[in-house]
């Protein structure tokens, strides 16, 4: 029997409509979604990836917080007010100060001391500290360390002295596994430089007001 040239194609499309529904056909029906249903997670079969958004932070050295490394000084508790004899309503001479437990590989320490309440300004910056300094007598500076010029414009300690009301000053002391090579000449930017490369970095805060 032969059919004509439309039957023929008619049955071909038909025979093609059945094969194609019994391969691809799951045996489940399709359904709705219910209302507040949501799609399942992609699964990660290991030939993809993904980065995960991070916040990029300038490196600096970690706080000394739990390693031990410690500077302290027994003028004043930390974070408590600064004896006006260290200040400019008395004699105006440099605290004594304590270093303990300096990271391993510490070539040498910088001091840097600040107005936290005055951005950029310094009262005291003491370059090329040797590794083995323990301590900071009294109105004086370990033998080879340098002071260098602070924003008063002077090498040496300027006592707190804020025109009015409450500041608050922090002794920050950093350990450079590098020698600095700073020197009286040293500006402020070359000061910036090495506190960058410290290992680690030791804080000790003191308040001093005026009215």
């Amino acid at each position: 029997m032969r059919m004509s040239r439309p039957a023929a194609a008619l049955t071909v499309a038909l025979v093609c409509m059945v094969l194609a529904t019994a391969c691809g056909s799951s045996g489940r029906a399709l359904r709705d979604p219910k209302d507040g249903a949501v799609a399942p997670a992609r699964q990660n079969n290991g030939s993809t990836s993904t980065t995960a958004s991070t916040t990029t932070t300038t490196p600096r050295a970690t706080a000394a917080i739990g390693s031990g490394f410690v500077l302290s000084s027994g003028a004043w508790t930390n974070g408590q007010a600064i004896p006006k004899r260290f200040t400019c309503d008395g004699a105006n001479v440099s605290p004594p100060l304590a270093i303990a437990n300096a990271p391993a590989g510490t070539v040498e320490f910088l001091l840097v001391v600040t107005d936290r309440d005055v951005p950029g300004q310094t009262q005291w910056i003491v370059a090329t500290i040797p590794a083995r300094t323990t301590a900071f007598p009294e109105a004086s500076i370990p033998p080879g360390a340098v002071e260098l010029t602070n924003t008063s414009g002077g090498a040496r300690w300027s006592g707190p002295c804020p025109t009015s009301g409450q500041h608050t000053y922090q002794f920050s002391l950093y350990a450079l596994p590098t020698a600095s090579a700073l020197s009286k000449a040293s500006d402020r930017a070359a000061v910036e430089t090495v506190t960058r490369r410290a290992t680690a970095v030791a804080t000790y805060d003191g308040t001093y007001a005026r009215p």
